[in-house]
């Protein structure tokens, strides 16, 4: 996988060209085929299978007792929501016979890859987290139209997902469609804050929404970067005893006579 760095993330759109012309101002398509596995269909049975031992999981639509139809288990274990702790029976047939959006808050720290988009974000944003969001087929449910207080990078590491993108932020309502459009793996979105739009399953599906709130005062004119060194995040530490040596296998690689084989590489939104 390519290194975490912003400009990585972003190309082929260069960091002045976002900041400039897309941060805080429309939604950003680009389409490619770049840290898909940042967490996959492996990555999520791995964390499920240790339930209930783990931070945090969201079912959307597991529940008739809270205003948004969402169960909570963090807030149950602390005791903020008063609900039953389902059972990990109960909570497989959620997803497998159910259809429901499973929902893991705070995942970052689940893969040093994630900790390293974090940290690299986070020179230019406040301080921020990845929440993955996975459902199992085309009738599980997700959130209506709605707008988020934070920069949202949205990257889709396994199924389809299609997007719907309003004109109106907050605190109009969303009521003008200005695009809509199916991502795939390796996809990229951005959704600048308070930025309305809506999410539709079509297939099973894993994408993740890493965001973060701007830093205060932050502007064009006076833009600060926050070295790695100042960033108050807690580290990734490798605690093997030993380092992983990398085989690199030389490859021949045969030209191919066909031409404009690929789609766009990225979509500009208008």
């Amino acid at each position: 996988m390519d290194k975490i760095t912003l400009e990585n993330i972003l190309e082929p759109i260069s960091l002045q060209n976002f900041f400039q012309n897309y941060w805080g101002k429309k939604h950003l398509v680009i389409r490619r085929n770049k840290y898909k596995n940042l967490f996959t269909w492996e990555d999520l049975d791995n964390y499920l299978n240790r339930y209930p031992n783990i931070k945090s999981l969201q079912i959307i639509e597991g529940t008739d007792k809270t205003k948004d139809g969402r169960w909570c288990l963090d807030k149950i274990l602390k005791g903020k929501l008063k609900l039953p702790l389902y059972s990990k029976d109960t909570i497989y047939d959620f997803w497998k016979n159910k259809n429901k959006t499973f929902v893991i808050p705070f995942a970052e720290y689940e893969k040093q890859d994630l900790v390293d988009a974090c940290f690299e974000f986070e020179k230019y944003f406040g301080h921020g987290q990845v929440n993955v969001y996975a459902s199992p087929n085309a009738n599980s449910k997700s959130f209506p139209a709605h707008a988020d207080a934070t920069e949202n990078f949205l990257f889709h590491t396994e199924g389809k997902t299609k997007w719907t993108i309003y004109k109106e932020f907050t605190p109009d309502k969303p009521e003008t469609v200005i695009d809509e459009f199916v991502l795939e793996p390796g996809d990229l979105l951005y959704i600048p804050s308070y930025m309305y739009h809506k999410v539709d399953t079509i297939g099973p599906r894993i994408l993740l929404s890493i965001h973060f709130a701007n830093k205060p005062d932050q502007t064009l004119d006076s833009f600060k970067i926050t070295p790695y060194s100042q960033n108050k995040r807690s580290k990734w530490y490798n605690w093997a005893p030993y380092k992983k040596i990398k085989v690199v296998k030389k490859v021949q690689h045969v030209k191919s006579n066909k031409s404009n084989w690929s789609k766009p590489y990225f979509k500009e939104s208008k």
